[in-house]
């Protein structure tokens, strides 16, 4: 698995280990899907420590989480985006629609 998952409370942080392509976004998907089906987690801290690429996928993936989210009247923060993630999001034109945080502890503020 491209993705790992630990739970705070009511916020996940899901931790992206490679690039944000193909099983990695499946998983993710997933993983989501089943902690606002089954436990009700609404936020998520999406951190790209260990990532250094995302695709068209991915992107869609991002807004997914956060479309999903924002409906339960959730969040989602990215953190630990290099410049190469933050770029490709720049040249997107999605940076503006998410919060980037220097490292999952910013991230995780006002959350809990």
């Amino acid at each position: 698995m491209n993705v790992k998952c630990d739970d705070y409370g009511h916020v996940c942080v899901l931790e992206v280990q490679g690039d944000f392509t193909g099983d990695a976004v499946v998983n993710i998907r997933k993983v989501v899907q089943e902690r606002i089906d089954s436990r009700r987690i609404v936020e998520f801290v999406v951190d790209f420590g260990k990532c250094g690429f995302v695709d068209s996928e991915g992107l869609e993936t991002l807004l997914w989480i956060k479309r999903t989210s924002e409906e339960m009247f959730g969040r989602v923060k990215l953190a630990q985006l290099d410049e190469h993630c933050r770029k490709i999001l720049e040249m997107t034109r999605l940076d503006h629609r998410f919060e980037c945080c220097a490292d999952v502890a910013e991230a995780m503020k006002n959350m809990q």
